[in-house]
């Protein structure tokens, strides 16, 4: 065929992108670049219309939310108004706002719904506002069904206060919601301006963009035209590199077109097949191998390169023809190339010994494939391989873990005893990185073992490897360097020796040493020892040897009777005896003037035989004087409970003699009071028709003051008895205890006391604690003299305390008077205005903390007055 002969210049590396592409890009680079800030300033100003629109909606939130609370708190004003005056034009307002309601909330619900947080805000707004016209609707039932002349029932006055407190919740998540709404519109006003800013600048960036791109494309053209002419030059310097490789590399390079035919091979090919380098051109592939691949040769690429070209580029194997006749192993590898769709001159290799040349078709106008095998004789590598499976063989059956790894740590060989100690079969690990496989701890860097190997032959360490199940064995591990005749290394052969036995052996061992070295150093107030069946020490450690001015290396290597005076040693050589049959042996020794117990014992081996005694010595001198002097303080303590009782006994019966004593007073005194009172009537029946009113007026003042003192007299009898007098414990509802109480205590309609919810059941003294509520709630009825008098009754709980608090509506009490209530006789009102004996709440602060609780005052003037007082949830009785 007509043919004509080309350099190799195809072999050079491809540029990039062509010349034309590379025009194409500079010139492309402004108008990309104009384009782009066209696109980025369309972008900003649509933030900016979308950023109008949010503010716009947000100034439309707020309106709607005012639109909102307005008819919200004109529903409530219309509800009130109601209640007063029983007006129906009062309820106009409360019916726009509940038909209002539902549009106003779903108008929100629209605007909101892109942002979540504000729509979960507005649905705990609907909830609310909900639940407060449910409420007003509640209490619009409630009042129709109560006569208009009534007085408004506490019930009533309850769903009017719960309005309130609903009302005000509301009040505040809507003016959170306003706050929130409010920021929100500033930030999209303060965004809109940013975006115009932003706009504003990126019109000028725009520009500056276009001179730059302009000036960088007239840059690059330049650049380019440069580059052109440098490689050109690299062009011709690479066809000669080119050419200096392919006759100085080893291996074989042989390049086929997609026949199988070789168009070029290079010096190596020539001294691996034999044949010359006329004779290996056009001749096929099939040639060289020594088995053919196919029967047809013209499918012999096809098989080499695969289906679906998966073989190209792999190495594979197969045995090499020489032209003499002998077969050799060959190892080789397949790669494709395109040659340039553009024709090519014919031109030869640039070499003075140019002795082969490609032939391409000077009028190919298409693509051809062109392949590159790269051959390589393996017979030395074999024959190597070879004997070290023979080698690997002999070491097969050794009971010791056996491997060859190669310089790359591939895994050449793989013994039985491996196999038995790591779990992998031969063909499981063989070809695998032994590292990898097992995954070695080096006790040193894996530079530092080399090294060493390297230059010695072998390494011996300790490794630590992975079993297959993922357990790790530690092994004795010995390398060693294996060379080949030139001295050459080639691989590496590795014995190891499962050693876990050992191992845990020595940590056992170290662990024991260890904890007794721990031990009889720090033994307390002592000393530990170890000794024979000599009856020498072995080992004598402790802090207790100091004090007796004693080494340990002084003890150790002495017999008993060498190291202890003879009475000691006598005293010593039973027990120890004893324990070294097997018997352990607890007393108390003297020593100089220390007392110490001696706890010997005997130690056995894994057999249980005994082969030496411990003995532990503890100096317990303080502790028997300790002793004697705790049973010193135990007579003391003894006699200090028997005078004890003799003192309880005594007090209880000058208490019993005492609440005689008030009570004969009581009685004493009350006799004469009721004689003064009666001779007051008497005197003003037997004078009705003389006495003026004045006269009349006196003797109701009389009357009045006996009165008074009976009532004081009682307070005081009271006063006395408050807290000695024990009352059994029960259960005790605090609800049902107020009821009762209240209802004794017989207010009048128009006052109100509210017991509010949550009060306790617990077990305590029923008596001093309903003394306590009557105390406090008739003192706050009998000093308020509002016609809407009301008292609140609260608790709330702590860990070992209820807190109770009595609240009114009364004048309150100034600062200054605050702890005067609490003392004896003290009143704040004149007793001819309110008839009081001052007794009361100095009975209530008494009982309370004798039961071990706190009572305050919280009042000012004119704003009532609030009583706290704590009671325990657990009576003393019940603690004790």
């Amino acid at each position: 065929m007509d043919s004509s002969q080309t350099s190799l210049t195809w072999f050079r590396q491809p540029t990039a992108l062509s010349v034309r592409w590379r025009g194409t890009l500079i010139i492309s680079i402004p108008v990309i670049c104009l384009l782009a800030l066209i696109l980025a300033i369309a972008g900003l100003r649509s933030q900016t219309r979308e950023r109008r629109v949010e503010a716009q909606q947000s100034r439309q939130t707020i309106i709607e939310a005012n639109r909102l609370m307005k008819g919200l708190l004109n529903a409530e004003t219309s509800v009130r108004g109601y209640l007063i005056t029983r007006r129906e034009e009062f309820l106009e307002p409360y019916l726009q706002a509940k038909e209002l309601l539902p549009k106003s909330l779903n108008s929100l619900s629209v605007q909101v719904q892109a942002n979540s947080l504000q729509h979960q805000q507005l649905r705990e707004i609907s909830t609310l506002a909900q639940e407060q016209i449910k409420l007003l609707e509640e209490i619009l039932q409630a009042s129709k069904a109560t006569p208009s002349t009534q007085v408004t029932s506490s019930s009533l006055i309850e769903q009017l206060q719960k309005s309130q407190l609903l009302m005000d919740d509301l009040r505040g998540k809507i003016e959170e919601f306003f706050e929130k709404e409010e920021r929100a519109g500033r930030d999209h006003e303060a965004q809109v301006i940013y975006w115009q800013e932003l706009t504003n600048a990126l019109q000028w960036f725009a520009l500056a963009v276009g001179l730059v791109g302009l000036v960088a494309a007239l840059y690059l053209f330049n650049k380019l035209d440069r580059e052109l002419a440098q490689q050109a030059s690299n062009l011709r310097e690479s066809n000669l590199y080119m050419q200096a490789v392919f006759d100085n590399v080893v291996d074989g390079i042989l390049i086929l077109n997609e026949q199988g035919y070789i168009q070029f091979a290079n010096a190596a090919s020539v001294q691996i097949f034999g044949y010359q380098p006329d004779e290996l051109k056009n001749m096929h592939l099939q040639i060289l191998f020594a088995q053919p691949l196919t029967n047809d040769s013209g499918q012999t690429m096809n098989f080499i390169v695969g289906k679906n070209q998966d073989k190209l580029k792999r190495q594979q194997e197969t045995i090499g023809n020489h032209k003499e006749g002998k077969t050799f192993p060959m190892e080789f590898a397949i790669s494709k190339m395109q040659l340039d769709n553009e024709p090519h001159s014919s031109k030869t290799l640039p070499h003075k010994e140019s002795w082969v040349t490609i032939e391409t078709n000077s009028s190919m106008k298409t693509e051809q494939s062109l392949f590159i095998a790269i051959v390589r004789d393996i017979s030395d590598r074999k024959q190597s391989q070879e004997t070290l499976l023979k080698q690997a063989q002999l070491l097969d059956l050794a009971n010791d873990t056996i491997m060859v790894r190669d310089l790359n740590d591939k895994i050449t060989y793989w013994n039985q005893g491996a196999q038995r100690l790591y779990g992998w079969t031969a063909e499981e690990a063989v070809g695998n990185s032994a590292r990898a496989l097992l995954k070695t701890e080096l006790p040193l860097a894996s530079k530092a073992i080399r090294h060493v190997l390297f230059q010695d032959g072998y390494w011996n360490g300790e490794l630590v490897h992975s079993r297959r199940d993922g357990t790790r064995v530690p092994v004795a591990s010995g390398w060693t360097l294996q060379r080949d005749e030139k001295g050459q290394p080639i691989a590496y052969l590795e014995i190891n020796q499962d050693i876990t036995q050992r191992k845990q052996a020595e940590a056992a061992l170290r662990r024991s040493e260890k904890l007794y070295r721990t031990l009889a150093q720090n033994f307390p107030n002592g000393a530990v020892f170890l000794f024979d069946h000599d009856l020498r020490y072995n080992i004598a450690q402790g802090s207790g040897l100091a004090q007796l001015n004693l080494e340990s290396n002084a003890l150790t290597g002495k017999t008993i009777s060498e190291a202890w005076p003879p009475e000691t040693a006598q005293s010593l050589e039973p027990i120890y005896s004893a324990a070294l049959t097997g018997k352990a042996t607890v007393t108390e020794i003297q020593f100089a003037d220390r007392i110490y117990c001696v706890h010997v014992l005997p130690v056995t081996n894994e057999y249980q035989e005994v082969f030496c005694g411990m003995s532990m010595t503890q100096d317990i001198t303080q502790s028997k004087r300790n002793e004697v002097a705790l049973q010193s303080r135990a007579q003391e303590l003894a006699q200090m409970t028997k005078a004890l009782e003799e003192t309880t006994t005594i007090l209880e019966k000058k208490n019993s003699e005492l609440d005689q004593f008030a009570y004969i007073v009581s009685h004493d005194l009350k006799a004469p009071l009721r004689a003064i009172a009666n001779l007051s009537q008497w005197i003003e029946e037997d004078l009705q028709d003389h006495l003026t009113e004045e006269t009349r007026h006196q003797m109701d003042l009389l009357r009045g003051r006996v009165q008074r003192m009976e009532a004081l007299i009682n307070g005081l009898l009271q006063y006395s008895r408050a807290g000695r007098l024990q009352s059994e414990l029960e259960l005790v509802d605090v609800e049902e205890l107020l009821k009762l109480v209240i209802d004794s205590l017989a207010p009048v309609p128009t006052f109100t006391i509210d017991v509010m919810p949550g009060m306790p059941k617990f077990i305590t003294e029923r008596l001093p604690l309903t003394q306590v509520f009557a105390n406090l709630i008739s003192n706050g009825i009998k000093h308020n003299h509002r016609s809407d008098g009301k008292i609140v009754i609260l608790v709330t709980e702590t860990i070992d305390f209820y807190e109770f608090s009595i609240a009114d509506n009364g004048p309150g009490i100034a600062a200054e008077f605050h702890e005067k209530i609490f003392v004896m006789f003290q009143t704040l009102e004149p007793r001819d205005q309110v008839e009081n004996t001052g007794v009361g709440l100095a009975i209530v602060k008494k009982i309370i903390e004798d039961k071990g609780g706190k009572i305050s005052l919280e009042s000012q003037r004119s704003q009532g007055a609030t009583f706290r007082f704590t009671w325990p949830k657990q009576s003393i009785e019940q603690a004790a």
